[in-house]
């Protein structure tokens, strides 16, 4: 007998493949037994994306996750004080115990966290966290400022409504920023 191997790179971790060993002479081709083989599962993947749902006194933070294969949870840290990198150590957890169950998979899963309570027109720095048996990962540091966002706006209805002419009404936050 003669041994070959081959080794396979790109495989997603904690992922089931199977194989089988294949030979090829002027005769004929042969195949050996299908066998399978599970990656190992991989410390989580993260990814701080930038706020939504930004307003007066809050936002919602976001980030991604590629759990890796293993059961992964995710938070997020946020302070006033630029940390310089994300750590698990500065400002706030959000939210403030556990964090947020992200499952077991191996593609990127989304998960958010909405604050309230900030204070207008401060800069606050945040990033997402994630951790599963093999490891805790950081994203990146990222900032938002609550009170410059998109102005919120509400269709109140009419008034004085005559044969020809109404007025319409609605109000607006302006959220930090001058809104026509």
């Amino acid at each position: 007998p003669v041994a070959y191997a081959q080794t396979l790179a790109g495989l997603k971790p904690g992922t089931t493949y199977y194989y089988c060993a294949i030979a090829k002479n002027p005769l004929r081709t042969s195949f050996g037994a299908v066998l399978s083989l599970t990656t190992k599962a991989g410390a989580p993947q993260v990814t701080t994306t930038p706020p939504t749902d930004v307003v007066s006194d809050g936002a919602v933070l976001s980030g991604t996750v590629v759990p890796a294969g293993a059961a992964t949870t995710g938070w997020f840290r946020y302070s006033t004080i630029n940390p310089e990198s994300c750590n698990d150590s500065f400002g706030a957890r959000a939210p403030a115990s556990e964090g947020q169950e992200l499952g077991a998979g191996v593609v990127a899963v989304s998960f958010s966290v909405a604050l309230s309570g900030l204070v207008p027109g401060t800069t606050y720095y945040y990033c997402a966290i994630a951790t599963n048996q093999q490891g805790t990962t950081y994203g990146e540091l990222l900032s938002v400022v609550p009170g410059t966002g998109a102005p919120s706006v509400a269709t109140e209805g009419s008034t004085d409504l005559t044969g020809d002419t109404a007025t319409i009404v609605g109000t607006v936050e302006e959220n930090g920023s001058a809104a026509t």
